[in-house]
C-alpha cells in the first residue's frame, strides 16, 4: 500500500467502518460494481452543486456527478422543487399521469431520430428493449456489438466490454446467447462481414466511442455503419445513456448528423433519478403497439415514474437551448488544458483527453494519444497507480470517477483550480514514490 493510500485510509475511519458493516449486508459491501475502489469506498452523506460531503466530514469537488446523470450538479433547486411538488401529488399513480406525455414530447422535440418513446427504469432496460424490438421488427436473430462498448449488464450486453472480448463478463450466460451475438472491433470491414450473412437484426454502439468517448471513434465510421445497415435491412441502435442530452440537447447523434433507428437513453433523461427510455422511428417502434403481428411485450412497474418524470421534464426544459451543455463543455475543455499543463511541467508521462463535458486522466503512458491502444484508453490508470491517484486526489478534496470525470454547470473556477492544484500535488507524490 502506497503512502497516499495509507494516509487516505487513516483519514477516513468512518467510511471504513461503514463499509465493514455493509459487507455483512451486500456482496463485497457495495450495490454497484464500480463503487468498490480500493482500499474501501467512500460513504457520502450529502451533496449540493459540485460538492459532496463524506461520512468523515471531508468536503469534495465531485466529478462523478451521479455517474454522469447530473448536468446541473447535485440537488439543483428547480429539479428538487419539481420532485417535491410531484411527491405531494402522487408517488405512483399506477396509471397514465400528467407528466409522461410532456416528457416524451421533449425527447421527440430534442432528439433527431425520435418519433416514438417507451420509458423504462434504467439504461440497461432500454438497451435490452432495443434489441428485442430490433429482432421483432426485422425477423432476424443476431446482434452485432463493438469491442469495448458498454450497454448495461443484461445477457446480450455482457460480452465484449473488456478484453478478452469473446469472453462474457459473467460466466452464467447461456451458449445460445453467445451464438446470437458477434463482437467486432470498430472497423467497417469487420461490421460488413457480419452484415453479409443477412441475419443481423441490429448493430448497437456508443456513437461517441467506447466508454462515453474515452476511446474515440471517427464520425465517418458511424456514418458508414448507418449506410451499410440501412442497405441490408438491419437496425442501427445508439446507446446514448451517457451522451444523450450531454453532448448536445439532441445527444451525440445531433452533433454527428447520423440518425439511428433506435436510441437508448437514461441518466440526464431522468435528471438523476432512476429512469430510462427507448426512442426511435415510428416504424421500428410499432412492434411495441397492441395489434402488431410481432408485438413485443413490455412491462415495468416504474416505467415513466412520476418522480423521475418530474426531475426529467425539468432537467430537459433547462437543457433544451444547449447553453448548459456548452457551459459544461467549455469548463471541461479549460480543465483538460490545465491538467495537461501539469503533466508537462512535471515531466510526467501521461495524457489528458476527453470530449464534450468530460475529461480522462491517463498516467504512465507516453507517446502520442493517437498511438495509445484502445484497451489502454478504455481501462485508463490501473492497479497500484490507479488506487494511489484515486486516494491522492481525495486527500486534496477531489473525487474522480475512475480516473475521469463529468463537468456540470455547477462547477466553478475555484473547483477547477482546486482540481489542478490537487493533480499537481498528487503527480509530485507519485513521482517521489517511484510510481510515475
Amino acid at each position: 500500500m502506497t503512502s497516499l493510500v495509507e494516509r487516505w485510509a487513516a483519514e477516513n475511519p468512518r467510511s471504513r467502518s461503514l463499509h465493514q458493516q455493509a459487507c455483512t449486508l451486500f456482496p463485497s459491501g457495495v450495490t454497484h460494481d464500480v463503487r468498490r475502489p480500493d482500499p474501501f469506498p467512500l460513504t457520502i452523506v450529502r451533496a449540493e452543486g459540485a460538492r459532496k460531503w463524506d461520512a468523515d466530514g471531508h468536503e469534495l469537488v465531485c466529478y462523478v456527478m451521479g455517474h454522469g446523470s447530473l448536468l446541473f450538479g447535485h440537488s439543483h433547486p428547480p429539479v428538487v422543487e419539481a420532485v417535491r411538488q410531484q411527491a405531494g401529488l402522487a408517488f405512483h399513480a399506477g396509471a397514465s399521469h400528467m407528466l409522461e406525455r410532456e416528457w416524451a414530447e421533449q425527447v421527440v422535440e430534442l432528439v433527431p431520430s425520435a418519433e416514438r418513446v417507451r420509458f423504462t427504469s434504467s439504461g440497461t432496460e432500454a438497451t435490452l428493449l432495443a434489441l428485442q424490438v430490433a429482432r421483432a421488427h426485422t425477423g432476424k436473430p443476431r446482434i452485432v456489438k463493438l469491442e469495448g462498448h458498454f450497454h448495461g449488464w443484461h445477457d446480450y450486453a455482457a460480452f465484449g466490454v473488456d478484453p478478452p472480448y469473446e469472453r462474457p463478463a459473467t460466466p452464467s450466460i447461456p451458449a445460445g446467447v453467445a451464438a446470437s451475438l458477434a463482437v467486432v472491433p470498430p472497423d467497417l470491414e469487420a461490421v460488413e462481414r457480419e452484415l453479409a450473412a443477412g441475419d443481423v437484426a441490429a448493430v448497437i454502439l456508443e456513437p461517441a466511442g467506447a466508454a462515453w468517448g474515452t476511446v474515440p471513434m471517427p464520425a465517418d465510421f458511424v456514418a458508414a455503419v448507418r449506410e451499410r445497415t440501412r442497405e441490408v435491412g438491419t437496425l442501427l441502435v445508439f446507446d446514448e445513456v451517457v451522451t444523450g442530452f450531454r453532448w448536445s440537447p439532441g445527444g451525440a447523434q445531433a452533433l454527428l448528423g447520423v440518425r439511428p433507428d433506435l436510441t437508448a437513453f437514461a441518466k440526464i433523461l431522468a435528471g438523476g433519478l432512476p429512469g430510462g427510455a427507448l426512442a426511435g422511428s415510428g416504424e421500428a417502434m410499432e412492434v411495441l403497439a397492441f395489434g402488431s403481428a410481432s408485438k413485443v411485450s413490455h412491462h415495468g412497474c416504474h416505467n415513466a415514474h412520476p418522480l423521475a418524470a418530474a426531475a426529467g421534464t425539468t432537467t430537459l426544459r433547462l437543457a433544451a437551448d444547449g447553453s448548459a451543455q456548452a457551459d459544461a463543455a467549455d469548463r471541461a475543455g479549460a480543465l483538460r488544458t490545465e491538467l495537461a499543463a501539469v503533466l508537462d511541467r512535471r515531466g510526467a508521462p501521461g495524457h489528458i483527453h476527453g470530449h464534450s463535458s468530460t475529461f480522462c486522466v491517463l498516467l504512465g503512458v507516453g507517446g502520442e494519444l493517437r498511438d495509445v491502444p484502445a484497451d489502454v484508453l478504455k481501462t485508463g490508470v490501473t492497479g497500484e497507480l490507479s488506487t494511489a491517484l484515486h486516494c491522492g486526489m481525495l486527500l486534496h478534496g477531489v473525487q474522480l470517477f475512475h480516473g475521469a470525470g463529468f463537468l456540470s454547470t455547477a462547477h466553478t473556477d475555484a473547483d477547477l483550480d482546486r482540481t489542478v492544484t490537487a493533480l499537481d500535488a498528487v503527480v509530485g507524490d507519485l513521482q517521489a514514490e517511484g510510481l510515475l
